[in-house]
């Protein structure tokens, strides 16, 4: 039979070392990602390459969230909420696809690099969008039917009887 402390010790010592080479790996990847950043900045297109993604990165997320609850609103139970939302989702959709692609000529014409000149980092209307996604949620959120409760469900079913063989 082998020794429990032996066993505890191997245990300890396995654990000790996993954290060890968790750290170990950390700083590895820390390490490497430094110097291949710091090698980037040696490629003069990369930075422009940089720029085109930040810039792109808030129409891009904004517009496939509209057409992800565009096409989740068109199964609405609720008519008018769903044509409200409709109408707002197709006029914030097409708000967002003008700004990215007037950010993309932007961007062509003078290759600015600073975000603030972008319509897309508009405040206003970042959070314009924001709350209307959240206004609408709540909107919708309202006029469906309350869900019922695992609870309710099981007495529901308990009340419904089988139904009886022909004789």
């Amino acid at each position: 039979m082998e020794d429990k402390y032996s066993k505890y010790l191997q245990l300890s010592m396995n654990i000790f070392f996993v954290f060890v080479g968790f750290i170990v790996s950390l700083v590895a990847v820390l390490f490497a990602l430094k110097y291949i950043m710091g090698a980037l900045d040696y490629l003069p297109w990369f930075s422009y390459l940089f720029t085109i993604f930040i810039m792109m990165v808030p129409s891009v997320l904004f517009i496939t969230v509209f057409v992800i609850y565009f096409k989740r609103t068109q199964f609405h139970p609720s008519p008018v909420v769903k044509w409200i939302s409709i109408v707002l989702f197709s006029i914030a959709l097409l708000g967002w696809v003008y700004c990215l692609i007037m950010d993309v000529v932007y961007f062509f014409k003078t290759g600015a690099r600073e975000v603030g000149k972008y319509n897309s980092y508009n405040v206003v209307y970042l959070s314009a969008s924001v709350a209307m996604i959240f206004l609408i949620g709540v909107l919708q959120a309202l006029s469906t039917e309350k869900e019922k409760d695992w609870l309710e469900k099981r007495k529901e079913n308990e009340r419904v009887e089988p139904e009886t063989l022909p004789e």
